[in-house]
């Protein structure tokens, strides 16, 4: 496993019994909005965004990872030998967001597909409540290739989501990505297109299973504009525990960004992956 994983486990372990000793939080104050039940560490599904917000001062680390072989590459025994996947090598992401309100959220995250860097914001318009049967979420980024000096890529998006406890969430993510047409993987020639811009709406759901156990799933069909391949898809299945997020995923596609996603995936190949979680 390469060192970047290592790093994120040592964070996750260290931060664990500062988690265990933390005080309790303080009470609500008078008019504000009521305490969600679901973890904070859901703020992906698998790669599309949620509608889960922070407390104020929060923080969420997240490791994201691509074994970069594809499943449906030779045979049973092929894959046996290749480990299922782990000798190959992979595409690994680091995430850190911070909330400096209980509605807003701020995060930097880079990919190793194409040194990729993204920059984002989100606003947590709405909170699901006796009033309100959805929450809103208003999303914002900019994202660049090369340690972000070149392909920059705008987007613009709203999160909606439905809960229901700790069982059931739905969501649905419509975006605008502008500028979406990128160098093709390795290579300085860029893709060809008639729109360098896309539009796609992600959906997903994330399902409870007995105790803290969840599957998660998603797709991101794209609407209109530069669309090759097929649209990104994934299915995964989790484990919460004390503010730790482990899930096990399933995809068509290494993309994790808004600009990746709008690009599509792969129409046969799956990958394996999983995604590591932490709330401080």
């Amino acid at each position: 496993m390469s060192s970047l994983v290592l790093l994120g486990w040592l964070v996750l372990v260290a931060a664990s019994p500062v988690a265990a000793q933390s005080p309790a939080p303080d009470p609500a104050p008078q008019g504000a909005p009521p305490a969600t039940p679901r973890d904070e560490t859901e703020q992906n599904v698998i790669s599309l965004p949620t509608t889960q917000s922070m407390r104020r001062f929060g923080q969420h680390f997240r490791i994201t990872h691509r074994f970069a072989r594809e499943l449906g590459r030779g045979d049973f025994g092929d894959l046996a030998s290749d480990l299922f996947a782990l000798d190959e090598g992979a595409v690994i992401g680091l995430d850190y967001r911070f909330a400096p309100t209980s509605n807003i959220q701020v995060a930097a995250y880079r990919t190793m597909q194409l040194k990729t860097v993204q920059f984002s914001g989100r606003w947590d318009a709405l909170r699901q409540g006796d009033q309100m049967p959805v929450a809103i979420s208003a999303l914002v980024s900019v994202e660049g290739t090369e340690n972000f000096r070149e392909d920059h890529a705008p987007a613009l998006g709203v999160v909606v989501s439905r809960t229901y406890g700790h069982r059931l969430a739905l969501y649905a993510s419509p975006t605008f990505v502008w500028n979406s047409v990128t160098p093709m993987l390795g290579t300085d020639v860029p893709l060809a297109s008639e729109d360098d811009n896309t539009a796609y709406v992600g959906l997903g759901s994330r399902i409870g299973l007995p105790k803290t156990t969840y599957i998660a799933l998603e797709y991101s069909p794209r609407l209109t504009g530069f669309a090759p391949g097929r649209g990104t898809w994934g299915v995964a299945i989790e484990k919460h525990t004390r503010g730790h997020l482990f899930q096990l995923n399933f995809t068509n596609s290494f993309g994790t960004t808004y600009g990746q996603l709008a690009r599509g995936g792969e129409r046969s190949n799956v990958y394996l992956g999983f995604n590591i979680a932490r709330k401080f």
